[in-house]
């Protein structure tokens, strides 16, 4: 499961070990350790339930020794199997969600910024030649992108006084960047969110929300949306799956010592923690905390690749989308704004094609590259960027540049001021542009926008968000 050709940069060979810690078709990875729960939960739960029950039965009617240390045995090491299962699963969603923080938290808030920002864009651009490996965009790169959002989300609504939760708001403001194990923002409020974000995703694999999918993607029906009935049916289930999940999948994690003052700090840290996952997972999307976890996770199904309606040029209107969805209710609009503000219409990672400024301060007669590299943007339309290319030869020793929407061909009076060009030179560009044979961009002799993961696929290229001069543009 390469994630770029040939050599890697540190942080994408990093990125694709967190990648397949999640999802792997071949190794173990959180998605088959929910997986096996799934499969088995049933039958294992009702094991343990009969064992118990035999247990209790002979001791009530006072079987013989032989018997008795028998029911007793099979019911401990039935509880002991389930407990070892569940240790396991809390220890790696731990481990899970630490190493995502660990990639995008940074010694101060401007190190955070950027840190996220280059994880963002090297989803985007990594999931892009991943379009047809559908379980590893579905339970690796969409949980761990929709996490990030929703840790950068919580930052912006804490920082602007958004979420009045005192205990949050006074974690945020005492927050350690220098000592992430002993800050309490991290460890009681950061890590849930992003266990919480992990097991929502999870609970997708419940059997009976995954044969709603079946059904859906059975041969005659691969390109059938579903329902509006199938739709509510399959969210009640995957629901259900986070909840079953969190219950009984993870439950209690057991103390391990004999120090009755640590055993019961332990299980009150562990009840809350238990308690705070819950609220997460349960929350309304309507609600401020809901929305906290829906927004981004409906932002995330719009950005990355997945759907047979996924549409690369359109991604920019994803924030247009939420928006809709704000009109009908379903979300809190502060935070669909929130988003639109952190992110701008740009996402990461994306693509943008331009009209380079002369000498003269005037715009010229041909196209350079650049992709989307930082986020709040001055303003939505107008991404910060790495710009990548001149005279249409990709480098990688850029400038960056807030693009303006005059210039940007993905609005309509950038790519009329080409149309003067004749057909003949816009088709030179286009191939320079397209130089790999993409050959569905062939219809637009003027591009709205590029796909970056072939420039992208070289280590060289990979480092687009280390400090670099900025220009007008």
């Amino acid at each position: 499961m390469n994630l770029a050709f040939g050599k890697q940069a540190v942080f994408v060979r990093n990125l694709e070990q967190l990648l397949a810690h999640f999802y792997h078709p071949h190794h173990v990875c959180y998605y088959a350790m929910a997986q096996e729960f799934f499969n088995q939960q049933q039958q294992q739960q009702q094991a343990l339930d009969l064992a118990e029950q035999s247990w209790q039965k002979a001791q009530h009617e006072h079987a013989k020794a032989e018997l008795l240390q028998k029911a007793r045995k099979t019911f401990t090491d039935l509880q002991y199997e389930d407990e070892k299962h569940r240790v396991e699963r809390w220890t790696a969603l731990r481990q899970l969600a630490e190493n995502l923080l660990q990639l995008s938290e940074g010694l101060q808030p401007s190190e955070t910024l950027t840190l996220s920002a280059r994880l963002f864009g090297s989803l985007l651009i990594t999931a892009l030649g991943k379009k047809r490996k559908t379980a590893l965009l579905e339970y690796a790169y969409k949980p761990c992108y929709r996490a990030l959002l929703t840790l950068r989300l919580l930052d912006d609504l804490l920082q602007h006084n958004i979420i009045k939760e005192p205990q949050w708001r006074l974690w945020h403001q005492q927050r350690n960047f220098n000592e992430p194990e002993n800050c309490p923002y991290r460890q009681q409020l950061q890590l849930p969110l992003v266990m919480a974000c992990i097991i929502q995703h999870i609970g997708q694999l419940n059997l009976n929300a995954q044969s709603i999918l079946a059904k859906q993607d059975s041969a005659n029906q691969t390109e059938r949306a579903l329902s509006a009935a199938e739709r509510e049916q399959y969210l009640a289930f995957s629901q259900q799956g986070c909840i079953d999940f969190l219950r009984f999948g993870l439950g209690d994690l057991p103390y391990r010592g004999n120090h009755r003052e640590q055993r019961a700090q332990h299980q009150q840290q562990q009840q809350q923690l238990v308690a705070l996952l819950n609220r997460f997972i349960t929350a309304p999307a309507n609600t401020l905390i809901g929305s906290l976890f829906k927004v981004p996770q409906a932002y995330t199904s719009v950005i990355l690749p997945g759907r047979s309606r996924y549409n690369y040029d359109a991604l920019p209107k994803a924030p247009l989308l939420l928006r809709e969805a704000v009109r009908r209710t379903e979300y809190d609009g502060r935070l669909v704004d929130r988003i639109f503000r952190i992110l701008g219409l740009f996402p990461q990672g994306y693509g943008v094609v331009y009209t380079p400024l002369g000498d003269d301060g005037k715009p010229q007669l041909r196209y350079e590259f650049a992709i989307v590299n930082s986020l709040y943007p001055e303003k939505p339309e107008q991404p910060g960027c790495r710009v990548v290319s001149r005279n249409q030869h990709y480098r990688n020793t850029g400038y960056n540049i807030h693009l303006s929407t005059e210039l940007n061909l993905y609005f309509k009076p950038a790519r009329d001021r080409l149309k003067t060009l004749p057909e003949k030179r816009l088709r030179e560009l286009l191939n320079v542009l397209y130089q790999d044979g993409d050959a569905q961009y062939a219809r637009k002799l003027l591009p709205h926008c590029w796909q970056p993961d072939n420039f992208f696929s070289l280590a060289e290229n990979q480092n687009l968000w280390h400090s670099a001069e900025q220009r007008q543009n």
